[in-house]
């Protein structure tokens, strides 16, 4: 059994590929596994794949499949990796050559079920790139609930340990954008330790531009999709009741926050007034009485209390021209 399996998933990043296939082949941590998911790349992803394959047979394994998106090869990932660990990378960033080596030790010594780091937000255009403020509050969990407050769900800056991911039948959920919010929130009861490294050891770059065609507009709905596979599973688990507070306040603030500041980049007024409709049948159904909840407070409980249907168009609008992503 390897030390730690490293999930990435390709689909036609043959520009960045190769930073960050070398970053991962040449970690610190020797004792590694490289799970490549080809997701059904038309350009030159998989041959690149092929040549590490071929040069690092002790390190790196292929896999190849029909496209069907970075959730279907993640999960087809963690079905086939075998180490004693976790971790994940997207094949357009990269990482630190020390980073794995780094979080096995400290889960290791610690006894974690996660182990999570910080990391760099590159803004990259032509003009150069700009380092940007980076999302959530990374930090050292105080307890499991505490998860639940204003984490960064992606799963690039994470190791977990295997059984954890296996035993609990934690996945992302395919067919969807927004799927990382949905494996980290499922993860949670199931992360009995948790350790925080204080080290930026990911470089994760914001590319293209926020201009919202009509696919995309619609596909913002999905984030209902996913808060709604996060309560049926708990519901499932039997752990709704002990963190029924905590989904509250997280589904709510995605709601009228991150997803309220995309609805308002939506330029088709009628997929906006659809989707914004929608955003409070959802609070309606599942959190009608959110305002009470005992987490929001300060300045971020007054805005929660203050939003309201009618006043959520012009609201978005402004979010949408601060918030990015």
């Amino acid at each position: 059994m390897k030390k730690v399996s490293v999930i990435v998933p390709v689909y036609n990043t043959k520009q960045y590929l190769k930073r960050c296939m070398d970053a991962l082949v040449n970690q610190t941590l020797e004792d590694i596994e490289i799970v490549a998911v080809n997701d059904g790349s038309t350009d030159d992803s998989l041959q690149m794949l092929k040549e590490y394959e071929e040069k690092y047979p002790e390190k790196v394994r292929v896999l190849s499949k029909e496209n069907g998106g970075q959730a279907t090869a993640r999960n087809l990932g963690i079905r086939e990796c075998t180490g004693e660990y976790i971790g994940f990378a997207d094949s357009d960033d990269y990482i630190d050559t020390t980073m794995f080596e780094k979080m096995y030790c400290l889960a290791k010594e610690k006894d974690c079920d996660l182990v999570e780091c910080h990391y760099h937000y590159i803004q990259e255009s032509e003009q150069g790139n700009k380092e940007l403020k980076t999302r959530g509050n990374i930090r050292e969990y105080s307890s499991q609930k505490d998860m639940f407050i204003d984490p960064q769900v992606s799963p690039w800056n994470k190791l977990y340990r295997r059984e954890v991911l296996l035993d609990s039948g934690v996945d992302f959920p395919e067919g969807l954008i927004y799927e990382d919010t949905a494996f980290y929130i499922k993860t949670i009861p199931f992360v009995k330790k948790s350790a925080y490294l204080p080290e930026h050891l990911v470089y994760y770059f914001l590319r293209g531009n926020s201009t919202m065609n009509a696919n995309k507009s619609r596909r913002v709905g999905n984030i209902f999709d996913v808060l709604k596979d996060i309560l049926d599973f708990y519901k499932a688990k039997g752990f709704y009741e002990e963190y029924q507070q905590e989904l509250e306040y997280f589904c709510t603030k995605i709601i009228l926050c991150s997803s309220l500041s995309r609805i308002g980049r939506v330029e088709d007024k009628t997929i906006q007034t659809e989707l914004l409709d929608k955003s409070f049948v959802f609070l309606k159904e599942y959190f009608p009485k959110y305002r009470e909840n005992k987490y929001f407070t300060g300045k971020i409980g007054l805005y929660i209390k203050l939003v309201r249907r009618w006043n959520s168009r012009p609201i978005g609008k402004v979010l949408g021209k601060v918030m990015k992503g």
